[in-house]
């Protein structure tokens, strides 16, 4: 089979491209490099199985071409900096609903019938129910959430129209190599750029659940492989444990051999849109035989380590 991968330079789309090529397949990586890396695929370029096309998911006319003869896509190009949705009402609509439409456009005119989507736990909002399962109505806080709401539904639209098979996985934190955006990232860069004092945006006591990519990937593979073909099939992805933001701090200093003091600038929430708890219900996914091989701590062990290593990624 022949999948491209939007946003396939990325953290998670080049894990993609990385597993497709795993498994025998062929793979084309479109993206813009606005936050995408060479580095994340530099090992594949001279696999005659991988292809590179630098472009914007927005260029429909250039991502249809690009889309020729392909099997499967893996919409994973999005803006995912939920914080910039507060003061940028423009970018998360044109970067994750416009972008998703025009993924849309091109798969129609390309005859290509398979779809993948990275969503998120941010369609849950302040969810009251936890783990949140799939059933849970849609209730963002942020517009990040919102517009990704907003893709699922158009993906439906589209499946229902021309009798696609898409899958919809909405995931909780990935953390692992290649991570570049996040807390983890964000306390480590903070720290190399000379903080004595490490602020953080809420009291310490919002709870997140994260989960080790590699983890993740499996689990995305594994609903491709075993759920009904035909169907829209909606997806947690996530961990079935849960830190709170004093825990995940504690063990990201722990793990790099750092002390500092740490400062409180918020209350139980991190900042304008963001979610206090965030904790998935995983059965749906867990039926199909999965489970996660990594805890939280031993996903973000890994990630500090990775991050050490690649200085250069902190800019």
């Amino acid at each position: 089979m022949k999948y491209l991968v939007t946003g396939g330079a990325g953290f998670i789309g080049s894990h993609i491209a990385d597993y497709v090529l795993k498994r025998g397949h062929s793979v084309i990586v479109y993206d813009n490099f606005s936050t995408g890396k060479k580095l994340f695929i530099e090992h594949n370029l001279k696999n005659k199985k991988f292809s590179l096309v630098k472009g914007d998911v927005l260029n429909t006319r250039k991502l249809s071409k690009a889309m020729s003869g392909v099997d499967f896509v893996f919409h994973f190009a999005a803006h995912a900096d939920t914080k910039a949705g507060f003061l940028n009402h423009d970018v998360d609509h044109m970067q994750n609903l416009e972008a998703t439409q025009s993924v849309l456009e091109a798969m129609k005119k390309n005859n290509v019938k398979n779809i993948a989507f990275a969503s998120t736990s941010s369609v849950y909002g302040d969810a009251k129910v936890h783990p949140t399962p799939e059933s849970y109505p849609f209730e963002p806080t942020s517009l990040y959430g919102a517009t990704k709401a907003a893709a699922e539904g158009y993906i439906r639209s589209y499946a229902s129209y021309y009798g696609w098979n898409a899958y919809i996985f909405r995931f909780a934190s990935f953390i692992g190599e290649r991570y570049t955006h996040g807390i983890i990232f964000d306390v480590l860069k903070k720290i190399k750029n000379g903080a004595t004092v490490l602020p953080l945006f809420s009291d310490g006591t919002p709870k997140k659940s994260s989960v080790y990519i590699g983890d993740a990937i499996r689990g995305i593979f594994m609903v491709i492989d075993k759920v009904k073909k035909g169907e829209v099939n909606i997806f947690n992805i996530g961990h079935d444990g849960v830190l709170t933001i004093d825990e995940i701090v504690d063990t990201i200093l722990s793990s790099a051999d750092i002390i500092i003091k740490k400062k409180y600038k918020g209350g139980n929430r991190g900042w304008k849109g963001d979610n206090n708890f965030v904790h998935l219900d995983n059965k749906k996914l867990r039926h199909l035989g999965w489970k996660p091989q990594f805890s939280i701590k031993d996903g973000i062990r890994k990630t500090v380590a990775y991050l050490q290593k690649n200085p250069k990624l902190f800019g």
